[in-house]
């Protein structure tokens, strides 16, 4: 029943090739791609101090851990570094088996990736062909809008509630006949807002069984420790086919380490993504270590805890200046600033301190913060205070 939502070229395998037809065209580069802006990277840490001449940058826009891993996960590392000259495992058995025990998901109903946004790629590579629509929340992960063009899709938007949360039923109307896949953020970034059961419950029955429902649960641990609800018992009570995404990047604090994974509704579905994974990709560092953060459950507890603390104290710092945060379930927090974010960004910048825009049109006010330690918290906030109040006095 799920398969025909896929591309026929992806899970017929014996396809004829005569079937499979190619357009002429004079540059060997396809245009489709030629006419997407140029990416971009986030700025590190050296190169502001190269850029900028400041040391000790604060790192507060990219949502990482500010905290290391667990010491587990680092002495798997650091034993695994012998092992480097042999390849890795296609797929790490023992972390599969690990994920299974606590997600009721089997081994063969999974896979890994180099990080969930690679994973995110192959949804849209096994669903899209060009015309076919992707429905996805806006504003939210810009990865979803470069990979459904780079397949030659459409994008089919939907806008968030004013709380900053998913709308379901937007999502739901944006659905036409040419949507393959959804994409739905929980809780969703940039603006942190979370889907309650109900809701979540609502959302996934209304999605035909001709679409590709991808909930991308890159916070969930926060999400969860927020009040979230676990979503997979809600999806498997979907007939249609479905992909939760989840990482070790963030909660889990191993973010240079790049893992993430796919469960799957299927077999089938996770086979097809699968093909479009190289066979090494995944790192044997990158699983023993996971393998280790996802033992070490205190730890991953006490790094969620540090991360709710400081966004209490964000939100409370962030109200004192008169703004207005938006609720969030995540590891960050947003807020409309009221002015242009660029030259305020640009400020802190200066001071060392790294916050993002959302990037996003008819947001262009909007700041994202992530939490960080106390300290870089007592930063940010008086950094935001001199900027705006020295704003407020020019204006």
């Amino acid at each position: 029943m799920e398969l025909p939502l896929l591309r026929a070229g992806v899970w017929a395998s014996r396809l004829p090739l005569e079937t499979l037809t190619m357009t002429a065209r004079a540059s060997a580069l396809r245009p489709l791609i030629a006419a997407m802006p140029k990416g971009g990277y986030p700025l590190t840490a050296v190169e502001i101090e190269r850029t900028h001449g400041v040391g000790n940058v604060r790192m507060l826009h990219l949502n990482e851990s500010p905290l290391p891993p667990s010491p587990k996960a680092i002495a798997a590392i650091a034993a695994g570094a012998a092992t480097v000259n042999r390849y890795p495992e296609a797929a790490s058995a023992t972390l599969a088996a690990a994920l299974a025990a606590r997600t009721g998901v089997q081994p063969d109903c999974m896979m890994f990736g180099v990080g969930s946004d690679e994973l995110l790629h192959f949804c849209c590579a096994a669903t899209l062909d060009a015309g076919d629509g992707g429905v996805l929340p806006e504003p939210s992960f810009p990865r979803y809008k470069v990979s459904t063009r780079l397949m030659g899709g459409v994008i089919q938007p939907a806008k968030l509630r004013a709380d900053g949360a998913n709308d379901p039923d937007a999502l739901l109307a944006a659905i036409d006949d040419r949507t393959r896949l959804m994409f739905v953020c929980n809780p969703n970034n940039p603006s942190g807002g979370l889907l309650g059961a109900a809701e979540l419950q609502h959302l996934i029955a209304g999605v035909p069984d001709r679409v590709l429902l991808v909930l991308d649960e890159a916070y969930w641990e926060f999400g969860m420790a927020a009040g979230g609800v676990d979503s997979l018992p809600l999806l498997r009570a979907r007939t249609g086919p479905w992909v939760v995404l989840r990482t070790f990047s963030k909660a889990y604090a191993l973010a240079g380490i790049r893992v993430g994974y796919a469960l799957c509704s299927s077999p089938e579905v996770a086979g097809t993504l699968a093909k479009f994974k190289n066979t090494f990709s995944v790192t044997n560092l990158a699983y023993e270590a996971a393998l280790a953060a996802l033992e070490d459950q205190a730890h991953l507890t006490a790094l969620v805890g540090g991360a709710r603390a400081e966004l209490a104290r964000l939100d409370q710092g962030l109200r004192a200046l008169g703004l207005s945060p938006l609720p969030t379930a995540a590891n960050f927090i947003s807020a409309d600033i009221a002015r242009p974010v660029a030259p305020v960004i640009e400020a802190l910048k200066a001071e060392g301190i790294l916050i993002r825009d959302w990037r996003e049109p008819g947001y262009e006010t909007f700041i994202r913060i992530t939490a960080g330690t106390a300290e870089d918290t007592d930063a940010v906030l008086a950094a935001l205070r001199t900027v705006l109040t020295r704003n407020e006095t020019a204006g």
